[in-house]
């Protein structure tokens, strides 16, 4: 009798431990059910968001420490570089280079019209040096200024404003042995860039012999752009 009590103690005992193993195995599969699906619901809200644009100020934030391509230009060690007899028809306007190395050519520099805060952005030059010039196609030579002789007195009357006079004759010695090719596309004194872009030949005769000094150069000119040679 006492051993019949045992044996039915012990199958209602496994009964309830069966029970018991099932309802936390179906109720472990419940909860990684659940939690798979909520990792997979904020997976695709997470891709499914659409960025938000930003404004002015969080774009000025983000790309504060960012290197940009317009960043160098007439920085030091020089400064600007100013210069007349670089527009045909106005050799006596005062060009502002503003000039950085390149990874390609020696030099590039965006020309203006003048220092001023909205001063117009008339063209470029590039600049190489001799050894570069002389490997040129002949038929692309004369578009090309040698800018020892363009340094020399009476021609485009170079300034370093930001240099001391000694300092400015230095880097005038550095940069004597390069050759620039000068490309205008604007009259500043148009509200439009109009014309098609020109190379200057800087050093074609008509400007070479135009009187151009203190008292006759311009610091915003105007120019009709022909190259009627």
């Amino acid at each position: 009798m006492k051993y019949t009590r045992l044996r039915t103690f012990a199958s209602q005992t496994n009964k309830i431990m069966f029970i018991a193993l099932t309802i936390v195995f179906f109720m472990g599969i419940y909860a990684v059910a659940f939690f798979m699906e909520e990792y997979n619901t904020v997976q695709a809200q997470g891709n499914s968001t659409t960025p938000q644009p930003m404004n002015a100020t969080q774009i000025n934030a983000t790309s504060a420490n960012v290197t940009k391509p317009v960043d160098g230009y007439g920085g030091p060690p020089t400064g600007p570089l100013t210069a007349v007899r670089h527009v045909f028809d106005d050799p006596t306007l005062r060009v502002y280079h503003f000039c950085k190395p390149n990874d390609k050519i020696m030099m590039v520099c965006q020309l203006y019209d003048s220092n001023s805060p909205n001063a117009t952005l008339i063209g470029v030059e590039y600049m190489i040096d001799s050894k570069t010039y002389q490997a040129l196609p002949d038929r692309e030579k004369p578009n090309w200024h040698s800018h020892e002789e363009e340094f020399s007195p009476d021609r485009a009357n170079p300034k370093f404003p930001l240099l001391s006079e000694q300092q400015q004759q230095e880097w005038m010695v550095k940069l004597s042995d390069s050759y620039g090719k000068v490309v205008l596309n604007w009259n500043p004194m148009d509200t439009l860039p109009v014309y098609p872009s020109q190379v200057q030949q800087v050093q074609h005769p008509f400007m070479v012999n135009q009187t151009v000094n203190n008292s006759t150069e311009k610091f915003v000119g105007s120019f009709n752009q022909t190259l009627n040679y």
